[in-house]
């Protein structure tokens, strides 16, 4: 039996941090989709794509970016 592959969209689970985000959830969430899309649609990147994809447009907004967490 051939098993079957999906490239539907991933769902989206935004990071704890970002939860109280001034930028809207829709707003990110394409951003991560369209970074998703472009690298191939991989999954195991969602929380990566996301954080990303919140920076640009915080950066985008003129708004400070969030410190690097470790």
């Amino acid at each position: 039996m051939s098993r079957a592959t999906s490239t539907s969209a991933p769902t989206m689970h935004p990071p704890t941090s970002t939860m109280h985000s001034p930028i809207p959830y829709e707003r990110i969430a394409k951003r991560a989709y369209e970074k998703w899309m472009k690298g191939g649609c991989k999954h195991g990147c969602d929380q990566q794509h996301w954080l990303e994809a919140e920076a640009e447009l915080k950066k985008e907004m003129g708004m400070p970016a969030a410190p690097a967490r470790r």
